[in-house]
């Protein structure tokens, strides 16, 4: 599905060379020379993202932020301007802003943040949801027996008021699952989620959203706004200790408890155990940890039904994403399977349609045949194949005969055939 950006901005090249490069980049692309021109444009087009500039004549980039935000409180909103001080980029996250990109940018970075935010199940701006419908923690997909203790824990702290760490690397899933955790509370009882993620934006920023008081209208700042609810403070390893501590000190009255039933619920994200720092909060915490996906990789194809739903994934292609490392775990495939599917459309994923370093791995799998001027054993070839697939699906004999376009029954009879079941015994 080709996905709509919209750029608002009163500078002509400015325009141009935005709409050529999204437009090269395979987005549809909607320009506007002025603020009220940009907001009607909005309301009139299924827009995805948009890019406007801060400062404009007429209607400026925070009065947009302000019209658009009142119509979809959800769409992705980059605020480019040449006066990025931390009061600036503090109100316009007030407003609504998603990020803000300062001018003079390079193209490369503005082409990955439109992709970073079109396709991350969680934006990294701070926000502020209401209840939803209770889910089941079958929205958290995957079958793989490490993820078994993980999800029983992340079940039994849905129905808490304790705090939750939640570690695990980068790509897993933590931001997931705890939004999971607050969303399935008893009936009534989960309040409104806050999220801030405090490895995306500045510390400043974080401070301000994390200790700062009502503002000039009474209005309640934004860690307020998780009393009666759960603040989810994601990559919290990654704030500074000082400001760590001064956060831990601030919140730790306010945390939800029998004696506090209108406190925050906190649910902290990590990549490694806390600083020292975060002691204080987390001493009666639970501790969920979710584990890469490379020890989960017998959830590849049901991962990738749900990030490309009805998309031909070949046996070959799905023994390259197998062999595959995945350093940025989940998140790097779901943007691996969303791109394939974009390029794929209607037919089946090729080679051609993953990107050049996963495209290099077929080099280097173990044991590929090239017929040699001699002949070969053709026995041979498929023993060595199946060994392949054994090693590819870690054992999973059912995920094995998918990559070699076998029943499970028939690659059954073959390992006995070829007494590759006292191999793999040995």
């Amino acid at each position: 599905m080709t996905r709509t950006v919209l750029v608002i901005d009163d500078e002509d090249n400015m325009r141009w060379v935005l709409e050529r490069a999204l437009s090269k980049a395979g987005y549809e692309v909607l320009t506007a020379s002025r603020g009220s021109q940009g907001v009607e444009l909005f309301s009139l087009n299924p827009v995805n993202l948009v890019l406007v500039d801060l400062k404009m004549p007429g209607m400026d980039g925070l009065a947009v932020l302000r019209q658009i935000r009142e119509a979809n409180a959800d769409v992705p909103i980059l605020l480019f301007t040449a006066y990025a001080t931390v009061p600036t980029a503090v109100e316009a996250m007030r407003v609504g802003a998603t990020d803000y990109l300062r001018k003079p940018f390079d193209l490369e970075d503005v082409l990955a943040k439109v992709h970073h935010y079109l396709s991350a199940a969680i934006d990294q701006r701070p926000t502020v949801e209401t209840p939803a419908p209770l889910l089941g923690f079958g929205e958290f997909v995957g079958a793989a027996p490490s993820l078994l203790q993980p999800l029983a824990l992340a079940d039994s702290a849905a129905q808490l008021d304790n705090p939750v760490l939640l570690r695990g690397p980068m790509g897993s899933g933590r931001r997931h699952l705890a939004r999971l955790i607050h969303r399935n509370r008893e009936e009534g009882a989960a309040g409104r989620l806050v999220a801030i993620d405090c490895g995306a934006l500045p510390p400043a920023l974080v401070e301000e959203a994390l200790l700062s008081a009502p503002d000039e209208a009474g209005l309640p700042s934004l860690w307020q706004k998780a009393l009666g609810g759960s603040l989810l403070l994601a990559n919290g390893d990654e704030l500074p200790p000082s400001l760590a501590q001064k956060v831990a000190a601030h919140l730790g009255p306010f945390l939800r408890n029998d004696k506090r039933p209108h406190g925050l619920r906190l649910l902290l994200t990590t990549q490694k155990e806390p600083d020292p720092a975060w002691d204080a909060l987390l001493e009666s915490a639970l501790t969920v940890e979710l584990p890469p996906l490379s020890q989960r990789m017998g959830d590849l194809p049901l991962l990738l039904a749900e990030f490309a739903p009805g998309v031909v994934w070949p046996s070959g292609i799905r023994a390259l994403l197998a062999a595959y490392t995945w350093p940025g775990n989940v998140a790097e495939l779901k943007r691996v399977a969303e791109q394939a599917a974009r390029l794929a459309g209607e037919g089946s994923v090729e080679i051609a349609h993953l990107p050049s370093h996963l495209q290099k791995i077929i080099e280097t799998l173990p044991g590929r045949f090239v017929l040699p001027a001699e002949g070969i054993q053709l026995d041979e070839v498929e023993q060595e194949l199946i060994r392949q697939a054994i090693t590819l699906a870690h054992g999973n004999k059912t995920q094995a005969a998918r990559l070699l376009g076998l029943s499970r029954a028939t690659l059954l009879y073959r390992l006995d055939k070829y007494g590759l079941n006292d191999e793999e015994d040995a």
